[in-house]
């Protein structure tokens, strides 16, 4: 057999079926008639409602046709020989077997297509550069005749390569050649007749270049041409309009772009049967040029730079109406939904913009806000009723722009009206200084054109159809299809009308109310008239809406009058502040129609009125007070007071509801609580008085039984017992004592609380008989809790207050402490011992205060020492006082390094510091000696050890607090540099914390956290390595001892992945080890006396070198541990997780600094490292190395050009960079493509790689 020639036939059926498809004019029901007007003349079907999804239908169904067939012609055609001719054909057809890429052909065929782009844009970018930043071309001929023979070279070969069937590598370099055509012409133009406009040449250039080369690339099936041949074409009348001297010559030609681009759109469409794909990426795009043409032709019709500041509105207008008639001719097409919203919110944006044009000048410039939104809805009205443009469009996305462009113009009055609303309910009076009196009526008058147009709206296009409701499918919508048999007359009868637009009317609704509530804010209304009327206006909606056809409506008509009931009254309660002779009667008044608006919510819900109306009488009541010049605390008392003795009224009366109740509670709840905190800074009888009114209150809801009482608020009540008498009596002491009564009563409160404590079980066994078992506890809990509060309280006033002193502070501590230890020795409450600690601690201290002892360890060390010495006794005795032991040994050494990184030692020898080091060791050797000891009470004492062990990690943090407070020049440094001290001192201290880790986890036992967390040991890194970075200079012996630093971390995150490899877990995580390291890289680098790859290259290799290990292990099956953060890299496979952090770590700073200091090298650099990571990634089958070096190099490009090269970057070497390393891509991607072929897809190609 001999291979002969491939032929194409097309099969005849195939032909003629695309073409039936795409035939528009011929009925496909009948197959005889002419279609006119969305009719058939002869059978009759009408296509109004089902045009458009036949169409689409029959696009796809074309466009299935021609991807079969354009697989269909790369079937390749065998000729037979006459030996294979004689032999009978077999009954059967065999099955074609489709041979299957070897891995190494997958591989190939997997990294050429990125090879043969990235090869293509580097070998541009150099052309770029060479013809623009090269010094040596100084002339546009010289630059035109270099660039001219290279453009027809790739063109060239690009036709060569598609003859070939390297498809992919002509794709590749028929761009190149679209590039170098581009520059040539670029470089071309200034070499043209001064006559000859520039924009005019360039336009007749591209139109005379696109279109063949578009045919062209018809013919051969090359996408970059026609994708970048449309774009041409599709820019050549807005060239043409750049032109023309005048802005509207410029605005037509971006008109006329955008109509070209959606006329190419429709071209394109026809295109996909004959190209044999579906053209996605040129529709696209020519979709998003339309799109960017009307948005540029608008902001050109808007401001035009250099002609005039503003255009006219006629403009803007037209403007706005050409693109929605492109839009409409556009709904037909790819994007129809989109294209449908633009044609709706520009037709409301031309009506706007006319409206404004014709009025602006005829009308005081105020009314222009109730003009627009006017205009916007009555052009939605107009939209809602043109019922033949809905056929042509998509109503609910034409509907959905519309009012879209609709919010948009009465947003800002809305804003303004609700701001003008706001203001007068939340300034009162002070809202009348700032009202601006011209705008209110326009806006009011807006409001109520919104209300009406909405509403309009809604109703003319409501559903019409029996059974079908706002939110079904609307018109240009698919729906079911009627069968054959029924009449078209009947079919087009039950074409349904626009839906889902019944939420407008319920929106203009809501602007009525709006218009309402304006209208009685105007200021040309008298305040208490406006008061009068709203008041009655509130009440009166109020009763219409419990009546029963308004309740028994629908919840979205009936709740605008409800809550413009509501909002009517809210304002007029606003509006009766403006004057102080109306806010009593108006309150009043307020407070009585709340209570007839209870009756427009359930029954559940009326509890909210009866809060907030309780709330406005106190509020009332206050305001009555005050302007009858009663004293502030004396309004606050008699307000608190007359809320309290509500409240109780209410406990007793049954009558009232249990929500209502519980709102009066929270409501008086709120002066009880601005009460008590004015203690802290008043007091007097009068706060005695209301305080003793809420602690009669807390009593009766203690014992008392009621419905809606329940366990919770029961103990809350009980909560406020005590501390409710504290204050009565901290008030009663200031009233009645002439002198400050802290140093009599805070003793007598402790007294109070020392009694309290314990006699909370006797409390409880008397209320169980009358409140229950379950209620009885919650109440001793609660007084005891309260009970601790008030002791809190007691002890903060001690200390607080000058004139408590250090005296009564030693006796409340004292009396608060034996309170706590009879609590606890007689009711079994364990804490009571921790807080009799805590006292007689304070106690000590306020001793000290008094004879002038004042040194931290002498505060400090006491307490924690004696309650560490008491958990040796009790564990050698056999008790478990484990947490006891390590609280107290904390106490100790966690606030001297507090103290320490605060204040530091108090003198010029660091002995705090030392001291605590000290200790840590000292602590090690306890720790050594209590793992070796044998006795039987040394062997009690054993369970210690842990917490022995675990404070003298803590305790090693003092060496990197004082090393940073070298750095930060805090203290003064032994010796110079500070660096190598902070390191040594770091070094001991570390090696004490790592001891300690070790013997941590050798003493756990079996299967214990401890023996398999890898955390032990990272605050040994960091007791070595944290206090060294603050210690940099601008010294070079600094600079290179954190280099070492540095290096050495690095050597240890190396030997901790081998380790993890390996199944160690000691070494703490990779990640974390990195962490740390890269902080010290960048303080070592901070003095910018080395560059950024003295840190980086160090760090991203020993990175990819742990990933490396990582990469053999799981190559090897084995992997350590499970897969997790921590254990980085063991339980890794592939390239990202493994390789791909430390080639990020490599390039991203050379990247980076590529902008911020720009070298020649370093550009160099950056793209020699990007194409080892390629050649590697693509010879080894490594993702991660060739995705990255793939990205690299636009980046490092764009960043190159950002700098402007010729200046930071030298033009020549780094043109000859780009093209021997883009040379060397496409050389490879074409070997590559010659020895596999094309492969299925880029997807497919690039999962491959591991």
């Amino acid at each position: 057999m001999s291979a002969a020639t491939p032929t194409r036939p097309a099969p005849a059926w195939s032909t003629r079926a695309i073409g039936h498809l795409l035939d528009n004019h011929t009925c496909p029901r009948c197959g005889e008639g002419e279609v006119r007007a969305n009719r058939c003349g002869r059978c009759g079907a009408d296509y109004a409602e089902f045009g458009t999804e036949l169409w689409e239908a029959s696009q796809r169904a074309a466009e299935a046709l021609g991807d079969r067939q354009a697989v269909l012609d790369r079937v390749p055609v065998i000729a037979l020989d006459a030996v294979a001719a004689s032999v009978p054909p077999v009954a059967s057809a065999p099955s074609i077997a489709v041979p299957s890429a070897t891995p190494e052909q997958a591989s190939s065929a997997t990294v050429q297509s990125v090879l043969a782009i990235a090869g293509a844009g580097l070998v541009a970018v150099a052309a770029v550069v060479f013809a623009f930043f090269n010094p040596d071309l100084a002339g546009s001929g010289v630059r035109a005749a270099i660039l001219a023979p290279i453009a027809a070279a790739f063109l060239g070969a690009a036709v060569v390569l598609v003859r070939r069937e390297l498809r992919f590598s002509a794709e590749a370099v028929g761009g190149l050649g679209l590039v170098f055509t581009a520059l040539t012409v670029a470089a071309s133009i200034p070499l043209l007749p001064a006559a000859l406009d520039p924009w005019v040449a360039i336009a007749i250039a591209t139109l005379a270049g696109a279109w063949p080369m578009a045919l062209l690339a018809i013919r051969l099936r090359l996408r970059v041409w026609l994708w970048s041949s449309l774009i041409a074409l599709a820019f050549v009348p807005r060239l043409l309009g750049s032109a023309s001297p005048e802005p509207a010559g410029a605005i037509a030609g971006t008109l006329t772009a955008a109509a070209a681009a959606a006329a190419l759109v429709a071209w394109t469409v026809r295109l996909r049967s004959r190209v044999g794909t579906r053209l996605t990426a040129e529709i696209v795009t020519l979709t998003v040029l339309q799109a960017a043409f009307a948005v540029v032709a608008l902001i050109q019709s808007v401001y035009v730079p250099g002609i005039v500041p503003t255009a006219p509105a006629f403009i803007v207008s037209a403007s706005a109406l050409v693109v929605a008639m492109i839009a409409v001719a556009s709904a037909r097409r790819p994007a129809g939904g989109f294209w449908s919203f633009v044609a709706g919110g520009s037709a409301v944006l031309s009506a706007v913009t006319a409206t404004v044009g014709v009025f602006a000048e005829r009308v005081p410039s105020a009314w222009l806000w109730a003009l627009v939104p006017s205009a916007a809805v009555a052009t939605l009205v107009t939209i809602g009723a043109a019922r033949p443009l809905h056929r042509r469009v998509r109503a609910p996305y034409l509907f959905g722009g519309a009012v879209a462009a609709v919010g948009t113009a009465a947003a800002p009055p809305t804003a303004i009206a609700l701001v003008a609303l706001i203001t007068v309910v939340s300034l009162g009076g002070r809202a009348r200084t700032i009202a601006v009196d011209p705008v209110e009526p326009p806006i009011a008058v807006a409001m109520a054109a919104l209300a009406l147009g909405l509403g309009v709206f809604a109703w003319t296009t409501r559903a019409t159809r029996e059974g079908r409701g706002p939110g079904r499918a609307g018109a240009g919508e698919p729906g079911p299809a009627p069968s054959s048999t029924e009449p078209a007359a009947k079919s087009a009868a039950l074409a349904p009308r626009p839906m889902g637009t019944a939420w407008l009317g319920t929106l203009g609704q809501w602007y009525g109310v709006l218009a309402l509530l304006l209208a009685m804010a105007l200021p040309a209304v008298p305040p208490g008239a406006g008061i009068a009327l709203g008041l009655v206006l509130g009440v009166a909606l109020a009763v219409v809406a419990t009546r029963t056809p308004v309740r028994a409506a629908g919840l979205t008509r009936r709740l605008p009058v409800v809550i413009g009931a509501h909002l009517v009254v809210l304002l007029a309660a606003a509006l009766s502040w403006q004057h102080p002779e109306t806010t009593v009667w108006a309150g009043i008044g307020a407070v009585g129609a709340i209570a007839v608006l209870a009756g427009t919510v359930p029954a559940s819900a009326r509890f909210v009125h009866t809060g907030i109306g309780f709330a406005y009488a106190l509020v009332v009541l206050a305001t009555g007070l005050g302007r009858a010049d009663v004293a502030e605390i004396a309004v606050l008392s008699l307000t608190t007071s007359a809320a309290g003795v509500v409240a109780i009224v209410a406990t007793f009366q049954r009558r009232v509801p249990p929500r209502s109740w519980g709102a009066i509670l929270a409501v008086t709840a709120v002066p009880f609580v601005v009460g008590v905190a004015l203690v802290l800074v008043e007091r007097s009888g009068w706060t005695a008085l209301s305080t003793g009114v809420i602690l009669l209150l807390a009593l009766a809801l203690t014992v008392t039984r009621r419905a809606g009482l329940g366990t919770s608020l029961r103990a809350v009540a009980a909560s406020l017992v005590v501390p409710s008498a504290s204050v009565v009596a901290v008030c009663l002491g200031a009233q009645f004592l002439e002198t400050s009564g802290s140093p009599a009563v805070l003793p007598v409160v402790a007294v109070l609380v020392a009694i309290m404590l314990p006699s909370t079980t006797a409390i409880r066994a008397a209320l169980e008989p009358r409140v229950g078992a379950r209620d009885a506890a919650a109440v001793r809990l609660a007084i005891e809790g309260s009970s601790l509060a008030a002791a809190v309280i007691a002890v903060v006033l001690a200390l607080a207050r000058e004139a408590a002193g250090a005296p009564t502070s030693l006796v409340v501590l004292l009396v608060l402490g034996v309170g706590f230890a009879v609590q606890a020795h007689s009711m079994g409450r364990r804490y009571g011992w921790w807080l009799a600690g805590a006292a007689f601690s304070g106690a000590l201290w306020s001793l000290w205060s008094l004879i002038g002892v004042s040194s931290v360890e002498a505060h400090l060390l006491p307490p924690a020492l004696a309650a560490a010495l008491i958990a040796v006794v009790r564990t050698a005795r056999g008790a478990r006082a484990t947490w006891l032991f390590a609280a107290g040994l904390l106490a100790a050494i966690v606030p001297l390094l507090l103290v320490l990184a605060v204040a530091g030692s108090g003198a010029a020898y660091p002995w705090r510091a030392y001291g605590l080091i000290a200790a840590a060791l000292a602590l090690v050797g306890v720790g050594t000696l209590l793992g070796r000891t044998r006795g039987e009470r040394m062997r009690r004492l054993d369970v210690l050890r842990p917490a022995i062990l675990t404070v003298v990690i803590v305790a090693a943090a003092a060496a990197p607090i004082e090393g940073a407070r070298w750095g930060l020049g805090l203290d003064a440094a032994p010796a110079t540099p500070a660096v190598a001290w902070a390191l040594g001192l770091g070094v001991v201290a570390a090696a004490a914390a790592a001891t300690a880790a070790r013997m941590l986890r050798t003493g756990a036992p079996a299967g214990s956290r401890l023996r398999t967390t890898r955390w032990l040991a990272a605050p040994a890194v960091l007791t070595a390595t944290v206090g060294v970075w603050p210690t940099i200079e601008s010294d070079w012996s600094a600079i290179w001892i954190m280099w070492a630093l540095l290096l050495a971390l690095l050597i240890v995150m190396v030997v901790a992945a081998d380790r993890a490899l390996r199944g160690g877990r000691f070494l703490p995580p990779v990640w974390f080890l990195f962490a740390v390291a890269f902080v010290t890289a960048v303080v070592a680098w901070s003095p910018r006396e080395l560059r950024v790859e003295w840190f980086s290259l160090p760090l991203g290799s020993f990175l990819v070198l742990a990933g490396t290990l990582g990469l053999r292990a799981a190559a090897g099956g084995s992997g350590g541990e499970l897969r997790s953060l921590p254990s980085w890299p063991a339980g890794r496979a592939g390239s990202w997780p493994l390789l791909a952090p430390g080639i990020v770590v490599t390039l991203s700073a050379s990247v980076a600094a590529t902008y911020t200091d720009p070298q020649t090298w370093r550009a160099i650099l950056v793209m020699v490292l990007a194409l080892a990571a390629i050649l590697v990634g693509a010879s080894l089958r490594l993702a991660a190395p060739f995705v990255l070096g793939v990205v690299v190099l636009p980046i490092e490009n764009l960043l190159a050009f950002l700098v402007q090269i010729g200046r930071g970057i030298e033009s020549m070497p780094w043109w000859i960079t780009l093209s021997v390393v883009g040379a060397v891509l496409l050389i490879i991607a074409v070997t590559y493509e010659r020895r596999a072929g094309e492969s299925a897809g880029f997807a497919a190609r690039l999962g491959d790689l591991r």
